[in-house]
């Protein structure tokens, strides 16, 4: 705006003329076929334009309730089924880059085992960011596949999905609950899985990725049990770690999963001296 009043009997100037661009729904299906790395590129920016930022980490022990209301186990597998089977289908070659990445360091053995490739692929799918900020799971919800209510809410739990170490307080198998402590966010937590709740032990130490269930979380992939008797070790590592990455304990789960990974992993499968 300014200060100087209009002209009376000043015309308007006419309105630009609609280009024919603009008044033409696009065309579809007569391009060229894009390659893996056009695909990749455009869901990204397709995600970005959904997801302008990441979503902002959870300060509460309390995870947030997905906005479409509860799911069930059936509901979330459906799901991450339809997740992998995208992921693999669009990004086929990204995914194996980002597979052999986690094992950049894993013995032959460790490569063929099923239960550390069902971890690769969790992190594949949940953990690992582009330059960005972007996921494969944030590229699937962007995708605008049509999923019913509760697989809606089983996708929305699924962005908050997180990766956690939590230190065990308490075990109450017939609830099939666990509460303790995350140790990198030093948060308390619960958690809801009858496996876990069988297998635990308080002073126990686990990390696993979960996602939102009820006022709790619920795991899911792989998780990683380490023996109270072992807990000094892992405080020890998890220093060495941080000062070897140059980072703090709390950025261990979102920027170097791997390496969290592997660490807790190795030092729960090590012989006892």
């Amino acid at each position: 705006m300014t200060d100087t009043p209009e002209q009376p009997g000043t015309p308007e100037p006419p309105a630009a003329a609609a280009t024919r661009s603009d008044s033409r729904r696009k065309r579809r299906g007569t391009g060229p076929f894009l390659t893996s790395e056009q695909e990749l590129a455009q869901a990204q920016v397709d995600a970005r334009a959904r997801n302008p930022a990441p979503a902002a980490p959870l300060t509460s022990e309390r995870p947030l309730t997905p906005k479409f209301g509860r799911y069930e186990r059936g509901d979330f597998e459906r799901v991450e089924t339809m997740l992998g089977s995208f992921a693999t289908r669009r990004f086929g070659p990204f995914v194996t880059q980002v597979m052999n990445g986690f094992f950049g360091a894993a013995t032959p053995a460790e490569k063929n085992n099923a239960d550390l490739r069902r971890a690769a692929q969790t992190f594949c799918l949940y953990g690992y960011r582009d330059p960005k900020g972007i996921r494969l799971v944030d590229m699937f919800a962007s995708a605008g596949l049509p999923l019913d209510g509760r697989q809606r809410a089983a996708l929305d739990a699924c962005l908050q999905a997180r990766l956690l170490l939590v230190t065990v307080d308490d075990v109450n198998p017939g609830k099939q609950r666990v509460r303790g402590k995350d140790l990198l966010r030093d948060e308390p937590v619960a958690l809801t899985d009858s496996n876990l709740s069988q297998a635990l032990r308080a002073g126990d130490r686990v990390l696993t990725w979960a996602i939102p269930w009820g006022t709790s979380w619920q795991p899911i992939g792989v998780g990683q049990r380490l023996e109270a008797r072992r807990a000094s070790v892992l405080d020890r590592g998890l220093e060495t770690l941080c000062d070897s990455l140059r980072a703090v304990r709390r950025e261990l789960p979102d920027r170097h999963g791997p390496n969290l990974f592997w660490l807790v992993h190795r030092i729960a499968n090590a012989p006892v001296g």
